[in-house]
């Protein structure tokens, strides 16, 4: 079955799937943030990284991408404008991440500093993070002034938000293939795809993590883009698991693992036969508990020494998601409904 048909009469399971992402990524981090950087993985990713060669907490961040870039490329195709689109990405990572942000400014980090409240408001670093972390394009900073510099993972406030300047670029990446019309062009854009593919592999040789992520994305966009013809079956699942295996000492084999994870993905998503319990009704909070849960689970490394991962896990799941849920209610779900408020459009180009 095609993914259009997929896509046509069914509810899918990405936000379930999401949801189950972002929870893993916090348990993943329970055990580096309770135990220190030499305690170990989680005993799911010891059994991931001997079969796939990465941990869940990084499988999870994988599918986030696979699916972002499947749903975004949609969000560009049905709406057709470029101001549009970015009027939507902004609503939806912005305002959440605003608030998160100054949660870990003025809550987590005011609270938990060893210098003095002036020294630590007064402190050029401290404002810095307010920046780097809205604005994202800047990079990532991850330490504030006096913070969590004990604790068993030290310094770092919120290490999730590394993966999200990716995210932007790749939006920014597909906002100029739609205002170009190259997303319309099917041709014209598969083509660009495997030439961005090759150029990635050559580029990016020292960051193969970010490469895997770009690639991950720009399957998904490639994924919707061909939705009319590309089919979704496990014996083709089963046949790129072949492939994967076969082609691990190989240069492209990085390719192959995308491609496959990327297939799985999707699969898992909206096969027919695979109907997951529906949480849509309770709202899309992964993107909050992907953004709290790691300031969240510093804070408890340091009010509690020497805590267990099992019981940082069962306390901060409960936190992040009371803060993930208060996210979506009063922040992420009124800006969204804020779309379609921008009345100006740039001219659309001829089609190619």
């Amino acid at each position: 079955m095609t993914i259009q048909k997929c896509l046509n009469g069914r509810n899918n399971n990405f936000t379930l799937m999401r949801f189950l992402a972002a929870l893993s990524v916090l348990y993943g981090h329970c055990y580096p943030l309770s135990l220190g950087l030499n305690g170990g993985e989680d005993p799911i990713s010891n059994f991931l990284i001997s079969l796939w060669g990465k941990s869940l907490p990084s499988l999870s961040v994988d599918l986030f991408f696979v699916t972002s870039g499947f749903l975004v490329c949609a969000s560009y195709i049905q709406r057709q404008n470029i101001v549009a689109f970015i009027e939507a990405r902004i609503l939806r990572i912005f305002p959440g991440l605003f608030i998160a942000v100054l949660f870990c400014i003025f809550f987590v980090g005011a609270f938990v500093t060893r210098d003095s409240l002036s020294n630590y408001f007064l402190s050029t670093a401290t404002w810095s993070y307010f920046k780097h972390n809205t604005l994202l394009i800047t990079g990532i900073q991850f330490n504030l002034p006096g913070v969590f510099i004990d604790n068993p993972y030290p310094v770092s406030v919120n290490g999730s938000l590394w993966t999200l300047p990716i995210e932007i670029y790749m939006y920014l990446w597909l906002a100029l293939l739609g205002y170009l019309l190259l997303l319309q062009n099917k041709k014209v854009f598969n083509f660009l795809f495997i030439l961005s593919c090759l150029l990635l592999l050559n580029l990016e040789k020292n960051n193969l993590e970010k490469t895997h992520l770009l690639l991950l994305f720009m399957l998904g966009s490639g994924a919707y883009i061909n939705r009319s013809w590309l089919t979704l079956r496990f014996t083709t699942l089963c046949l790129l698991a072949a492939f994967v295996f076969l082609t691990k000492e190989y240069d492209f084999s990085l390719i192959a693992k995308s491609i496959f994870f990327a297939y799985f993905v999707l699969l898992l998503a909206l096969h027919p036969k695979l109907i997951l319990p529906s949480i849509d009704r309770w709202g899309d909070i992964s993107y909050g508990l992907y953004i709290y849960a790691f300031p969240v689970q510093q804070s408890i490394a340091y009010l509690i020494p020497n805590v267990q991962p099992n019981i940082m896990f069962i306390l901060s799941t409960f936190i992040t998601l009371t803060l993930a849920t208060l996210s979506w209610n009063f922040v992420e779900k009124p800006a969204l409904k804020m779309k379609g408020k921008m009345r100006f459009y740039l001219p659309q180009l001829k089609s190619i």
